[in-house]
């Protein structure tokens, strides 16, 4: 008898064993999933959902050439060659030659939609203010072409509205400031 409990007790921790090792094993659906997908064909599970799998190419490495960089000495785009902005330039320069004000500050405005970078829809904008007696107005305008003209004869011009625009304030600290840029043009 005792010989048969200790053949029970064996056989029943053989059976735990077994068990717990079987559950630990992958299932053999798992194993065909994956022989499947390299098949590409369709592929059932055990819970009714069909797998379509797809060809993904392989990755490969490849080096990265970077094209060499512009020489830093190109000049600045702001715009200015475009023929819309040259054609409102010119049509705000006439209007502003006839005292048209109104005029000529509409068509700087387009113009400085076209080229927001170019200074010299800021220096006529700038110049209509002034003649509008706007010369907080002009300074500012003026200050902001300032920040993108490029030639000095262009920037003369900016100090020139600034310095107008000072004196016309009474502002004494801006003409100065005004005068000494005009002196280092």
């Amino acid at each position: 008898m005792q010989l048969h409990r200790d053949v029970s007790k064996l056989s029943v921790a053989i059976c735990l064993v077994v068990l717990v090792g079987c559950q630990s094993l992958p299932a053999p659906e798992q194993k065909q999933t994956t022989t499947k997908a390299a098949t590409n064909k369709p592929i059932q599970a055990a819970d009714g959902v069909v797998i379509h799998p797809y060809d993904v190419p392989e990755i490969k490495r490849q080096s990265i050439i970077i094209p060499e960089q512009k020489a830093p000495s190109q000049k600045f785009d702001d715009g200015r060659n475009l023929p819309a902005f040259q054609k409102l330039m010119q049509q705000t320069q006439t209007a502003y030659a006839k005292g048209e004000l109104n005029q000529a500050e509409s068509l700087a405005n387009q113009a400085q939609r076209l080229a927001p970078q170019s200074a010299e829809s800021f220096l006529y904008l700038a110049l209509i203010a002034n003649r509008k007696n706007q010369f907080a107005n002009a300074q500012a305008l003026a200050q902001r072409g300032l920040s993108y003209a490029q030639t000095n004869a262009m920037k003369k011009q900016l100090w020139q509205v600034i310095l107008k625009s000072g004196q016309k304030q009474n502002n004494t600290a801006t003409a100065n400031k005004a005068l000494q840029a005009l002196k280092g043009l």
